[in-house]
């Protein structure tokens, strides 16, 4: 068996926050929830314990309903090595001696599962194994204010974890640790499993990863929104995912389908067995027009009921929204109604096939997708409207993906590069590098993964 325990019992003194660290909101779920979700998830990890304090005990039946290998929640000591220790007591009914049990900071919510699985690994020819990475400023050793030593970076390194431990090794070190803790300054479970191992222990490494962050501090949280923002999560999350669903047997409505990487999204749908309905203002559907938008998906659904066996009843599962304009030009020099003309096309035309879309993804338990671009991150000259339009609908994304969750809607959003679009095209031929432009049936096959995933909430790069 594999274990997992979360530790989430500090008071985040140096965080400073109104709200505990772990419980601090960051893209749609408290820090703490991203870090259980991912163990969660995990199919190499059979289940976990949440060492809490009592602020977080008040979730345990919420945690051990949303995430099913939430074994145990347990309140932890007055020092991390007692809260460690308090994790490690709370599996001694199920534990074996030879099962593995990672242990990890519960505000460390980027952690990859290569990580964890190659901890576990290594956990095959070792009692202890710690996470590394490098240590990239010069280290130095100061005594009352002096520098007195500069060790050889080469030969340091930064611990993070997890750190992975057979269980009866790292619960004999502990015995022997607590009587004693006051008598000796350790900082993490490998120095404790280390101080009682001695010459008898052999602590693997692991490569860690720059991302696996702990939040620590408030800038930290400015970093962990930034990682969110930029997709990054999504990324990891999409890589973390071992089984993709099949989609042969759905449904999905394209918005923007006649062009560009809408026309490419449907071919892709289609190749793979999906049922796709195009709809674009060259057929009668102007995003901008709610009542088009409210009369075509009603359409749809009729057609699918009449196309249909009512055993075998088919709804709506995917609403894909390609359909957006780009006018460009500073913005005083600008005719208005092509300002207006983007915000009613690219932000309300999204809000529109929200809010008609809802009834039909909250019965099939479907996914919306929405697009931005690489705009949403900083607004750019001669693009202002368009770069703010976008980061609207990627902030919209993320607010609908919790608004809906309860549903069971997903709610996510594509931000591509630079493609090769009609769009593109139109403003921008003259200045572009071709070879340098997405093919846009690259973004429509990240559509299509994303489509087979479960994630929701995240603002998905494409490069």
């Amino acid at each position: 068996m594999n274990y997992a325990v979360i530790l989430a019992s500090g008071e985040g003194s140096r965080f400073g926050g109104e709200k505990l660290k772990q419980l601090t909101r960051v893209f749609g779920k408290t820090i703490l929830e991203h870090t259980l979700q991912l163990f969660d998830e995990c199919p190499l990890i059979d289940q976990i314990v949440i060492v809490s304090n009592p602020q977080v005990m008040l979730l345990e039946q919420e945690f051990k309903q949303k995430y099913s290998k939430c074994r145990f929640m347990v309140l932890g000591g007055t020092s991390r090595a007692e809260s460690t220790w308090m994790g490690l007591l709370a599996l001694k009914g199920s534990a074996q001696a030879h099962d593995k049990v990672l242990i990890h900071d519960g505000v460390r919510p980027f952690l990859s599962r290569e990580i964890i699985q190659n901890l576990l690994s290594a956990l095959d020819h070792y009692d202890a194994v710690n996470t590394i990475i490098d240590a990239t400023d010069t280290m130095l050793q100061v005594e009352n204010n002096r520098v007195v030593s500069i060790p050889d970076r080469s030969k340091i390194k930064r611990g993070q974890t997890p750190q992975g431990f057979k269980y009866e090794s790292i619960v004999k070190a502990f015995i022997d640790f607590l009587p004693r803790q006051n008598e000796l300054k350790v900082t993490d479970d490998c120095a404790i499993y280390l101080n009682y191992w001695g010459d008898r222990s052999s602590i693997f490494t692991v490569r860690g990863s720059e991302e696996n962050i702990k939040i620590t501090f408030p800038f930290d949280l400015i970093t962990a929104e930034e990682v969110f923002r930029m997709g990054r999560k999504s990324d990891a999350l999409l890589k973390n995912t071992t089984a993709l669903k099949d989609i042969s047997n759905k449904v999905a409505v394209v918005f923007g389908g006649s062009q560009g990487i809408g026309e490419c999204i449907v071919k892709e749908l289609l190749d793979c067995g999906a049922t796709v309905y195009s709809l674009s203002r060259s057929n009668g559907c102007d995003v901008r027009d709610p009542e088009q938008v409210k009369k075509s998906l009603a359409e749809i659904s009729l057609k699918i009921v009449q196309e249909n066996n009512p055993e075998n009843l088919k709804g709506i599962d995917f609403i894909i929204n390609c359909a957006g304009i780009l006018h460009t030009g500073a913005l005083m020099g600008s005719d208005p109604m092509a300002a207006h003309e983007m915000v009613q096309t690219n932000l309300m035309g999204s809000i529109h096939v929200a809010r008609h879309g809802y009834p039909y993804l909250k019965k099939s338990k479907g996914m919306l997708i929405f697009f931005s671009s690489s705009s949403y991150l900083k607004g750019r000259p001669n693009i202002a409207v368009y770069a703010a339009t976008k980061s609207a609908v990627s902030n919209l994304t993320q607010a609908l993906s919790e608004e809906w969750m309860s549903e069971g809607i997903r709610v996510n959003c594509i931000a591509p590069s630079r493609t090769d679009t009609p769009m593109r095209a139109k403003n921008f031929n003259e200045t572009d590098d071709l070879a340098d432009l997405l093919d846009p049936v690259h973004v429509a096959k990240r559509v299509q993964e994303i489509l087979m995933s479960d994630i929701t909430g995240s603002v998905v790069r494409v490069y």
